[in-house]
């Protein structure tokens, strides 16, 4: 619990605040006593959604849903004020870590504690479904770890399971990591979805990570839709009950009955949680495999990836000598340090080399290149995308919230740019007069000193994952994977002056995407491989590799290609098609070179396998 800021107000109705418990992107909750001095848990809306009137109907059915669910595993509601300037509801206070923090601080629960849960949770849903509601954001930071068992709490967007969704058509309401394929969707969530989500939850609280994590909301969405969970070392009866909530289809999974009576049927009877009756429920349709599955295999992963981050990459400091790189061969080890074992996306050199900015799931830093130390962080999360101005003073970032402009010394806000959707990737122009942006609304073009918008040069559906400027600047290239709208996936070129399609090229999900220093070669990287392709034409003239690749960066002298994907950390010779060297065999997300060439910088996001390590690593080259 925090301490009361000073703009917090010492009551709220007739309940006295004592501390801060939480807050969220609808509101703020606080510890309070009620007159006759019981703790309770107080919920305050925003200021800027209290004037919303669409938005007060959310909340009064919030209160309305809260009201009718009974039983042992959620929080009972006590007092509610819809009507107020600020509305307000209180309900008891259930004293205990949320999961999300339990397993952040204390590590994954085992198996019994997997089970336990999922008992508890089960009979929570059981009575929120009785009533005729569905929850539709059930997520580690709902549940509360009590001594006495789990407790489901905020219903802010729970619906009534036959009703019309309160947002409008099409809009998807909840927490991506734990949303069920039909949220994805947008179409109306069941009482199953909710069993969904609780697969979620399970393999979280058995795991320490969502089944479906990736590094942007798209990627997450698509391996929600398209690809099995990830569910690590989880093995017998509790993998079989995870994977059969994971179904894609709700008919396909349990309720929870039989969720409650698998998870029952795998507890020793001195574990079992004393509100949980065996006898009160019916037999599940959940059943214990013969034998333990074996841990997955590391995958070559198709979906969206995060993008490189390039600091004075292409876009060098004008003015600088261009050091011809330098290479190990594939028979000797390269010198390898690694800064941090914290999963890592987005990694780029400074300017001048000495500095790398890493970004994971913490919060972004930077890095000494030649002590490995930490100097600093980057104010603010959910970055996907960053890019720094050739002359070194401005940071461009993107993600989740947009885009914004940054002093590149601080990391500090000066200008926010779009705020529609997720921001995948930017780029600056090498005379650092415009930024594109690329997200699920295309491509957009802005002027740094105005931060007006100034063109869109594609619509049509697609997530625009990479983008990068010719040398000259009047050439945009851009990468995408599919979006919504089913389009395909592609890699295009761009008059930046008219907007104008130039050329089209048929690469598979383009994640990463460059120019040669010559302005003569573009290199993309997808889940097809790497390709080398002539701007002029359109035509390939090389393909490196067929293996999924994520990222792609040219050395500043042209000479040398690095990738990174499910084949790891490799240079290639762009001139001939050879590789030079693997600086790792293991699945690497994202690579940067700095501009001498003589280091090489790689970084792994995912944890999909105890084969798969996370963090990010610098290559020292020889001289």
């Amino acid at each position: 619990m925090d301490s009361l800021r000073s703009s917090d107000p010492g009551r709220i109705g007739p309940y006295r605040l004592e501390g801060r418990l939480g807050e969220g992107g609808m509101g703020e909750v606080f510890l309070a006593r009620s007159p006759g001095g019981r703790e309770v848990a107080v919920k305050l809306i925003r200021s800027e959604y209290a004037r919303d009137p669409q938005f007060r109907r959310r909340f009064a059915l919030e209160v309305e849903a809260a009201r009718r669910v009974g039983g042992f595993h959620t929080a009972q509601v006590v007092d509610a004020d819809t009507g107020a300037a600020r509305p307000w509801l209180v309900t008891a206070f259930v004293d205990g870590p949320s999961l999300h923090e339990a397993v952040t601080g204390r590590g994954p629960l085992d198996a019994a504690g997997v089970s336990a849960l999922a008992a508890g949770l089960a009979e929570g849903l059981a009575a929120i479904h009785a009533c005729g509601l569905v929850h539709r954001d059930l997520k580690p930071g709902n549940v509360i770890m009590a001594e006495d068992g789990p407790r489901i709490i905020d219903f802010g967007i729970a619906q009534v399971a036959d009703a019309g969704a309160v947002t409008s058509t099409g809009v998807v309401v909840g927490t991506f990591s734990f949303m069920s394929p039909e949220q994805i969707r947008a179409e109306q969530a069941g009482p199953a979805s909710d069993v969904f989500s609780l697969g979620c939850v399970l393999a979280y609280a058995a795991t320490g990570r969502s089944p479906f994590a990736a590094a942007t909301i798209p990627a997450i969405s698509h391996r929600i839709l398209h690809e099995p969970p990830q569910l690590g070392e989880v093995t017998g009866a509790l993998r079989e009950l995870i994977g059969a909530c994971l179904a894609k289809t709700p008919a396909d999974r349990p309720d929870p009955a039989g969720i409650l009576a698998a998870a029952l049927a795998g507890l020793p009877t001195q574990t079992r949680p004393p509100t949980v009756r065996a006898g009160a429920v019916r037999a599940g349709a959940v059943r214990a495999p013969e034998r333990p599955r074996p841990p997955d295999p590391p995958q070559p992963r198709s979906g969206i990836r995060r993008r490189v981050l390039l600091l004075g990459g292409l876009a060098a400091v004008g003015g600088a000598t261009a050091a011809a790189v330098a290479y190990w061969p594939e028979s000797h080890d390269p010198v390898e340090s690694r800064l941090t074992g914290d999963t890592t996306h987005v990694v780029g050199f400074s300017g001048d080399g000495t500095r790398l900015a890493a970004v994971g799931r913490y919060q972004p830093r930077m890095w000494d290149v030649a002590s490995g130390k930490a100097v600093g962080s980057i104010p603010g999360g959910d970055i996907n995308a960053m890019a720094l101005s050739s002359d070194g003073r401005t940071l461009a970032t993107g993600g989740y919230f947009g885009a914004q402009l940054r002093d590149a010394a601080t990391g500090v806000v000066t200008t926010s740019l779009s705020k529609e959707g997720v921001t995948h990737s930017v780029a600056f122009s090498p005379d650092g007069r415009i930024l594109a942006t690329g997200g699920e609304g295309g491509v957009r073009l802005w002027d740094t000193a105005t931060g007006r918008h100034t063109a869109g040069l594609l619509r049509e559906g697609q997530h625009v994952m990479a983008l990068a400027f010719g040398p000259d600047g009047k050439t945009l290239a851009g990468g995408a994977e599919p979006g919504s709208s089913g389009k395909g996936p592609g890699c295009w070129l761009w008059e930046v002056g008219t907007g104008r399609t130039t050329v089209t090229f048929t690469q598979e999900n383009t994640s990463s995407v460059a120019f040669s220093p010559d302005g003569r070669t573009v290199a993309t990287g997808g889940t097809g491989g790497v390709g080398l392709w002539d701007p002029a034409t359109g035509r390939t003239t090389l393909t490196l590799t067929g293996d999924a690749t994520y990222s792609v960066a040219f050395s500043a002298d042209g000479t040398t290609l690095a990738t990174a994907g499910v084949g790891g950390v490799r240079l290639w010779d762009p001139a001939t098609g050879r590789r030079r060297a693997t600086l790792t065999g293991r699945l690497t997300d994202a690579v940067a070179l700095s501009r001498d060439g003589r280091t090489v910088a790689g970084a792994t996001y995912d944890r999909n396998s105890p084969n798969i390590q996370t963090g990010c690593w610098l290559w020292k080259l020889r001289p």
